[in-house]
C-alpha cells in the first residue's frame, strides 16, 4: 500500500492506494469514507478487491490526515478538491464509490466530470425534504454535546455508537469507529452541515454512468433512498440485510462482493 499527499487549493489531502508500481492492478476505484471518519473505513475493504482493481482512497478536507481548511468548506469545496487529487494522481477515469457523506461528495464529483467516471457506489445516501433538513439542522445545533469535566458526553456518545454497527460487530471494531469519530470532532469544521443542506437533486441528474445505491437495512441515518431511483438515468438498489451504518468497517467482504458483481457486469 502507498501513502502520500496531493495539493489542492485548499490544502493537501491525505491518500493510500493499492497500486504498488507504475501500474496498479486493474480498473481504478476511487473510495470516500463518511463524514466525520477517515480512510480507515476501507482498510479491510480494499484488499478484498486489490487483485482486480486499483483502489485509492482520499481523505477529503477536514478529514483524517488531510489539511484543516481555513473556512467552512462548501460541498463544491469538497468536490472541487477530490477532482484536483484525482488530476494530481493522473485518475483519468475511474469508477467511485462514498459512503454516507462521502457518497454525496461522490454524486458530485460525478455530476461534475461525468466524462471521467465509469460507476458510482452510493451507499448509505438518502433523500429529505427541504422541511426535513432544516429540521434536523436544528436539532443538531440544538443537542451539541458539551465537553465536561466528568467525562459524561464521552459515555453519551458512546451509547449512541454502540447501537450504530451491525448485529454481532466487535466491540473493538465500534471502539475503533468511536475513537476516529472522538478525533475528528476536534477538527473546526464539521462536514455533516454542507452535506445535509446540499441538494443532491440536480446533481442526480448530471450523472451519466451506472449507479449503485446500497443501504444497510439497519442504518438509521438514511432515509428515502428509495427516492433516488427516480433521480438517475441508470440505477439499481440493494439493500443489505442485517447492516448497520458501518457496513465497511464490520461487513467488508458482503460489500465487496456486491461491488465487485457490479463493477464487472456490463
Amino acid at each position: 500500500m502507498k501513502r502520500g499527499y496531493v495539493d489542492t487549493d485548499m490544502g493537501q489531502l491525505h491518500y493510500w492506494s493499492t497500486a504498488t508500481g507504475s501500474n496498479g492492478a486493474g480498473p481504478n476505484l476511487v473510495l470516500l469514507h463518511q463524514s466525520t471518519q477517515n480512510a480507515d473505513e476501507y482498510l479491510d475493504f480494499a484488499p478484498l478487491l486489490a487483485d482486480t482493481h486499483t483502489l485509492t482512497a482520499i481523505e477529503w478536507l477536514g478529514h483524517g490526515n488531510s489539511a484543516d481548511p481555513a473556512h467552512a468548506p462548501t460541498m463544491a469545496d469538497y468536490t472541487r478538491t477530490i477532482i484536483q487529487a484525482l488530476d494530481v494522481l493522473g485518475i483519468e477515469t475511474t469508477a467511485i464509490l462514498g459512503h454516507h457523506g462521502g457518497a454525496s461528495v461522490a454524486i458530485d464529483v460525478a455530476a461534475a466530470i461525468p466524462a471521467r467516471i465509469t460507476k458510482v457506489v452510493a451507499s448509505g445516501t438518502g433523500y429529505r425534504s427541504a422541511e426535513d433538513v432544516a429540521e434536523m439542522l436544528a436539532h443538531r445545533t440544538a443537542t451539541e454535546q458539551p465537553i465536561t469535566e466528568d467525562g459524561a458526553f464521552l459515555n453519551k456518545m458512546w451509547g449512541v455508537y454502540a447501537k450504530l454497527g451491525s448485529p454481532g460487530t466487535p466491540m473493538t471494531t465500534l471502539h475503533k469507529i468511536f475513537l476516529n469519530n472522538m478525533q475528528e470532532r476536534l477538527k473546526p469544521f464539521d462536514a455533516h452541515d454542507p452535506i445535509l443542506a446540499w441538494d443532491k437533486g440536480e446533481a442526480c441528474a448530471k450523472v451519466q454512468c451506472p449507479v449503485l445505491l446500497l443501504q444497510g437495512e439497519l442504518d438509521t441515518f438514511v432515509t428515502g433512498q428509495e427516492k433516488l431511483l427516480d433521480m438517475f438515468s441508470d440505477v439499481q438498489r440493494i439493500v443489505m440485510a442485517d447492516a448497520g451504518a458501518f457496513c465497511f468497517y464490520d461487513r467488508p467482504d458482503e460489500m465487496a462482493a456486491v461491488v465487485v458483481e457490479f463493477l464487472v457486469e456490463g
